[in-house]
């Protein structure tokens, strides 16, 4: 099968659930132009994960779908752990989140793919293949080449990169020859979901590890409530989901079960392997294709997002001209570590959660309760600070220098956070600032979609034309203290957003040297620099991505 001419799509996304929608949408509304291929003729309708972080809600923030989803998610959720006796064994809630949105959520997958699903139907530069499968795929230097089956039958589609989100048993995994590392775990669990729930309930995931059936209790809104029970070895999957069984095990909490409020009764068995690879050319892997956990941590969608994230907006540089091959390859060095990391965590937990031995059961018990009275263990447990977020360190970061402060509220690597900000002055002739109409909003909302340098209190309207070439936003952020009105401060250059932070966040712990942040497309922080450091900054960034190259940036579609 050959690439044939050059295709007026630059990028292909195989499969349209959450994480390929995702990716689509962001190179789309960068310009790009995408198409995504699917099998299904509808978004799912069936509840399957159910957790969502902070930031893969600041993602769908901008995609615009934040709120709407919020208004059908049960908000800043936490979890609990019983053990024999059903005695409280631990409470945990996740540390306030810095990036402007809830730590933990409970949501409800159907909505959000309906939300997805909407919002790319309607979108003008992204082309939707519903009802159609990919069948054959070649690649060589130039680009993919993706046979698929259609409804009025078979096409071959061209493209310059491809992305397989097409879940665990990926076509596009397959026939890249990309094998899947890991195991499968032993254990098998029946998943209920129910609709008019009315018993109140706590906001907090329960994690009931009795030692002699295992279960999990997940409270939503408007009704919605999540039961997971451990499976024996000599259960039969299909006698476990029928109706009288259904019924027997939803006794405790509800009496009297209406068949109809039973959503979905459905056994699983949970996979803990990730993708050798996540690249093979000019393709990619993302979300359930790259990489399978179980549902103990609640990480699986959210790692999803988290890749479709990093590879949409390289893929965007791809696509402009100035990526390099570096660049691309930094895909796999900082998705693939986190991924594994929480495919281990959510082992771990599971084991805790799924013992039933009896000396084992007491024995972990007793550990919990001893491990509490040590203040550090409480406050990593009782803060959810297990679960780490991702460190690009390792990937397109640059290294501070010797003389680079160490600020407490901005680290390399890591995702920028987002206070709440407002106008430092009124804009001025020329200025651009305004975006925020004189209102309180996240930061997020001033450093666009793309690259962004902010000047912690100081003015990066003259750094080194790298950055404009990258067409990044120019911000300058002042603290909280600093005046505000006409002429406050020492104000900002024309072309320059001059905000200022309600509460100190970014500008605690400043120098009295100019400081300036590079954050990525994705909201990681790339580098921090002083004015005499910028040369290396620079020099460290165009090995990635080089200016030099790039097109001019495209308008969104």
């Amino acid at each position: 099968m050959s690439n044939g001419q050059h295709s007026e799509r630059e990028v292909i996304v195989v499969g349209g659930g959450p994480v390929g929608l995702t990716a689509a949408l962001l190179l789309a509304d960068a310009g790009v132009r995408t198409t995504v291929v699917e099998k299904a003729t509808a978004p799912g309708d069936l509840p399957r994960a159910i957790s969502l972080q902070d930031e893969s809600f600041r993602v769908f923030d901008q995609l615009g779908i934040a709120d709407a989803l919020k208004a059908e998610s049960l908000l800043d959720t936490g979890s609990r752990y019983f053990g024999l006796g059903e005695r409280l064994l631990a409470e945990a809630r996740p540390v306030p989140s810095r990036l402007g949105h809830p730590a933990k959520t409970q949501f409800d997958q159907p909505i959000l793919e309906q939300l997805l699903f909407d919002r790319a139907l309607a979108h003008p530069g992204l082309e939707v293949l519903l009802g159609t499968e990919a069948v054959e795929l070649s690649q060589d230097a130039q680009g993919v080449a993706l046979a698929v089956e259609t409804p009025e039958g078979r096409r071959i589609l061209a493209a310059d990169w491809l992305i397989g989100a097409d879940g665990g048993r990926s076509f596009t995994r397959s026939a890249l020859g990309i094998d899947l590392v890991g195991t499968t775990q032993p254990q098998r669990w029946i998943v209920i979901d129910l609709l008019n729930e009315t018993t109140p309930r706590d906001p907090f995931a329960e994690f009931h590890c009795d030692g002699e059936r295992p279960y999990v209790l997940v409270p939503g809104i408007k009704g919605r409530l999540r039961l997971e029970f451990m499976l024996f070895d000599h259960e039969d999957a299909d006698e476990m989901t029928s109706p009288d069984m259904i019924r027997e095990l939803m006794r405790p909490f509800r009496a009297d079960l209406d068949p109809a409020d039973v959503r979905r009764a459905a056994v699983y068995v949970a996979h803990q392997r990730v993708a050798r690879s996540y690249r093979s050319g000019r393709a990619f892997l993302a979300g359930d294709a790259a990489h399978l956990m179980p549902p103990f941590a609640g990480q699986g969608l959210n790692a999803g997002i988290r890749d479709a994230a990093n590879i949409a907006w390289k893929l965007i540089e791809a696509v402009r001209g100035g990526a390099t091959d570096r660049l691309l390859d930094t895909y796999e060095t900082e998705r693939r570590a986190h991924g594994a990391k929480m495919m281990m965590l959510s082992r771990r937990i599971g084991a805790v959660v799924m013992a039933t031995h009896p000396l084992a059961t007491r024995l972990r018990d007793a550990t919990v309760q001893v491990l509490r009275q040590a203040p550090p263990v409480h406050s990593y447990l009782a803060g959810m600070r297990f679960v780490t977020p991702p460190d690009y360190s390792d990937g397109l970061a640059v290294a501070p220098g010797p003389r680079t402060p160490a600020l407490p509220g901005v680290t390399v690597g890591s995702a920028v956070s987002q206070p709440r900000v407002v106008p430092a002055a009124a804009a001025q002739p020329g200025d651009t600032a305004g975006r925020t109409s004189g209102k309180a909003t996240g930061l997020d909302a001033v450093l666009g979609s793309g690259w962004a340098v902010i000047g912690l209190a100081s003015d990066p309207g003259d750094l080194d034309p790298y950055f404009t070439a990258l067409g990044a936003t120019l911000v300058r952020l002042d603290g909280p203290g600093t005046p505000a009105g006409p002429g406050a401060g020492s104000g900002a250059a024309a072309g320059v957003e001059h905000v200022r932070e309600e509460h100190e966040t970014l500008t605690a712990g400043l120098p009295g040297t100019p400081v300036y942040v590079v954050v990525r497309p994705d909201r990681y922080v790339a580098a921090v620099f002083t004015p005499g450091e910028q040369d290396h900054v620079v020099r460290q960034l165009r090995t990635h991505l080089d200016d030099r190259v790039r097109r001019a940036r495209q308008p969104i579609a």
